[in-house]
C-alpha cells in the first residue's frame, strides 16, 4: 500500500475509501460530541424516536408513528426553526454557497469547465470565475477561451468555492483567488461528506512533524500534498495577489503525505470527524507507536491509533 501511495502522488490518482472493520455501527452509540470536544448532531437509526417540540414540522426522513416521530433513515437530526428532518449519512453532495470543494475536471466546454464534485450533476466553472495569470483584472476575451486547457485540463484536480446553487440543483464554482486553483503533487482521499463539516479553515498547512497541506472539501474530497512555496506580498485579505508555485516532492515528504492520508482514512473508517485536530492527534499517535504508514489501516493498529480519540 505504501509503495502504491508513493507512486500515485506524482500522478494525482484518487484513492477512494474502503472501510473494513469499521462502519456506521461504530457511531450508533449516540455520542453528541466529537472527539475534539465540539458539539455534534445526534445520530439516529431507522425506528429511533426523535424528540420534537409541540408545533414542530416533520421533514424528510421522519414519520409519525403512535403519537411520536420516528426516523426512517440513518443520519443526523437537523433543525431549522420549527422544521425537523433527518439528513442521511450517505447521500449525494448538493452544494451550499460558500462551501470549499475539491473536484476533478471532466470536460472543457465553450467558456466553462465541467467539474466532478460528487454531486448528482457535474458542477460548472465559468471562464469569468477563474483568476487570470498575474491576478490581472480584465474582461475575458476569445483568446482566453482558446487557451482554457492551459488553465485547467481534463482529469486535473482543483479546489474551488461554491458561488451559486441554481434552482435546478446545478452548482456553479469560482476560483477567483489564489487560494483556489489547480492541485498537484498529492493524494485525493474520498470520505463521507458528513464527516467534513464547515470549519474556520479548509485549506490548512499542517505544522511539523506533519509538514504538509490538506484541503478539506465539504463534498467529502480531501487533498493531501506538499505545502506550496508562496511568494509575493499579501495585499488583500483574500490573498488574491499571492503567487503559489510547486516543487518536486521528495521521498521523505511523500512518506509524510502517505501517513496523513492513511490517518484521514482511518478517522473516516471509525466515523470520526475529519478536522485538523483529529488528523494531528492520529498522526502523532501513529508516530509514537512507530507504525509505518502502510500499517496504520490494519484493523488492530487502527484501534490503537484511535484509542486516545475514542476515550475522550
Amino acid at each position: 500500500l505504501a509503495q502504491g501511495c508513493l507512486a500515485m502522488i506524482g500522478s494525482g490518482i484518487s484513492v477512494s475509501l474502503a472501510a473494513p472493520g469499521f462502519g456506521v455501527a461504530s457511531v450508533l452509540g449516540r455520542q453528541d460530541s466529537s472527539a475534539s470536544g465540539a458539539k455534534r448532531a445526534k445520530i439516529v437509526a431507522p425506528s429511533d424516536s426523535i424528540l420534537t417540540e409541540p408545533g414542530c414540522l416533520k421533514g424528510k426522513g421522519i414519520v409519525q408513528f403512535q403519537e411520536e416521530h420516528v426516523a426512517t433513515v440513518c443520519g443526523t437530526v437537523e433543525r431549522i426553526n420549527k422544521l425537523v428532518h433527518v439528513k442521511p449519512i450517505k447521500h449525494r453532495y448538493s452544494g451550499n454557497v460558500g462551501d470549499v470543494v475539491v473536484g476533478r475536471v471532466v470536460d472543457v466546454l465553450d467558456k466553462s469547465w465541467r467539474v466532478d464534485i460528487g454531486s448528482s450533476t457535474h458542477a460548472s466553472l465559468p471562464l469569468g470565475a477563474v483568476a487570470l495569470p498575474d491576478a490581472e483584472q480584465r474582461k475575458r476575451t476569445d483568446e482566453d477561451a482558446l487557451r482554457m486547457t492551459e488553465v485547467f485540463a481534463v482529469n486535473e484536480v482543483l479546489s474551488a468555492e461554491v458561488q451559486k446553487v441554481q434552482d435546478s440543483g446545478d452548482v456553479v464554482l469560482q476560483t477567483r483567488t489564489a487560494r483556489y486553483g489547480k492541485l498537484q503533487n498529492g493524494l485525493l482521499v474520498q470520505v463521507p461528506q458528513i464527516l467534513v463539516s464547515r470549519q474556520s479553515q479548509h485549506i490548512v498547512s499542517l505544522a511539523p512533524p506533519m509538514a504538509c497541506m490538506v484541503v478539506l472539501g465539504n463534498n467529502g474530497w480531501v487533498w493531501v500534498c506538499k505545502p506550496p512555496k508562496r511568494t509575493g506580498d499579501i495585499q488583500s485579505l483574500n490573498f488574491s495577489q499571492m503567487e503559489i508555485t510547486y516543487d518536486q516532492v521528495a521521498l521523505g515528504e511523500r512518506e509524510r503525505i502517505c501517513r496523513v492520508r492513511n490517518c484521514i482514512e482511518c478517522l473516516a473508517q471509525a466515523w470520526l470527524d475529519i478536522t485538523v485536530n483529529n488528523i494531528a492527534a492520529t498522526f502523532q499517535e501513529s508516530v509514537s507507536l512507530k507504525l509505518p504508514p502502510k500499517d496504520i489501516l490494519i484493523k488492530a493498529n487502527a484501534a490503537l491509533v484511535l484509542a486516545p480519540l475514542v476515550s475522550k
